[in-house]
């Protein structure tokens, strides 16, 4: 049983797995298996060691911790670009009694403030009792003893309630941009069919088509010239003027966005470890791709981009010219 799983079945393990040592040796056995290597991001420069690198070394500094909560990264959000990129807020339930007690609008999404890949679509009518029982269970969750995000160790087990933001037909997709150094290197669009439905396109850094494959999640969708250019939002250049102010703080993060295409546009999420360091690819090169921008690789991993690639170049700006923001929290 992993560890995800034994804690997530018997919180109190976790205490076990809270010092430094136990919980970085652990993932590092862990990352060795995975990937069949020992982390070394100097060396190799994959996203996945820099992501071990960050687990492991960088994950607790502020930065991180304040924007892993959703209740917390909203502030961040809204005082580095403004209160118009943020998800509106129906509610932050802080205990058990508040849960209980809480009537749930109809069309709300609820997620815990304190995890990650965790949320119930709640369309009309009252809460089922299993629904309520999975809130009152994240309530006794600590996401850094299940996968060592030390990130996530001393923030409060809170439940946020959002309104359900139906910008791409019932659901809405997310637009991930990984950004290095203050650089776009990847965009990944999460596809929303249903609520337990989805499929994932991952693009480089001048939206062209990913020239490879998952091993975790299979083959990534594949689409069309015309059909990339129909996912190309009307604000992808203020989408990449916000994630490159948020970038300023951190060598590494990804930024989600929810948006119709068109005028409407929020931030979803500020990420730190994408997919638990998890995600695997082949060639195992592609990690490269996180780390720098593609069109400016060079090597095996540059022509792969190239010979699987559109010609359609999405035109950025320099990351030494950011727009200039000041934060306030």
């Amino acid at each position: 049983m992993s560890r995800f799983r034994l804690v997530r079945s018997y919180p109190a393990l976790g205490y076990l797995f809270r010092p430094w040592i136990v919980s970085n040796g652990y993932q590092a056995l862990a990352f060795l298996i995975k990937h069949r290597r020992w982390p070394n991001f100097n060396r190799t420069g994959y996203l996945n060691d820099l992501l071990f690198r960050i687990r492991a070394i960088e994950s607790d500094i502020v930065f991180r911790s304040f924007t892993s909560d959703k209740e917390y990264a909203k502030i961040f959000v809204r005082g580095l670009i403004g209160e118009d990129l943020c998800v509106p807020t129906l509610a932050v339930l802080r205990d058990a009694g508040e849960v209980e007690r809480f009537v749930f609008p109809d069309n709300c999404v609820i997620k815990p403030t304190h995890m990650s890949n965790e949320v119930i679509f709640h369309e009309s009518g009252a809460i089922s009792d299993g629904e309520r029982a999975r809130m009152l269970d994240w309530l006794k969750m600590n996401f850094a003893d299940m996968t060592g995000e030390r990130n996530y160790q001393k923030l409060q087990p809170k439940i946020i309630v959002e309104p359900w933001l139906k910008l791409n037909g019932a659901l809405c997709h997310d637009y991930r941009f990984h950004m290095y150094r203050g650089q776009l290197t990847s965009v990944g669009i999460r596809l929303r069919h249903a609520a337990d439905r989805e499929e994932t396109i991952q693009l480089t850094s001048d939206w062209r088509q990913f020239p490879g494959r998952s091993l975790v999640s299979g083959q990534i969708s594949l689409r069309s010239f015309s059909e990339l250019e129909a996912l190309k939002p009307a604000q992808l250049s203020k989408m990449m003027d916000v994630a490159r102010q948020i970038a300023r703080f951190a060598d590494y993060v990804r930024v989600d966005f929810f948006t119709d295409g068109g005028e409407q546009l929020f931030v979803g999420e500020i990420s730190h470890i994408t997919a638990g360091a998890n995600e695997r690819f082949d060639p195992v090169e592609l990690e490269r791709l996180f780390t720098k921008p593609s069109r400016h690789q060079d090597g095996p991993v540059g022509a792969l981009a190239e010979s699987g690639a559109n010609s359609n170049v999405m035109q950025e700006k320099p990351a030494e010219a950011p727009l200039q923001s000041k934060v306030y929290f």
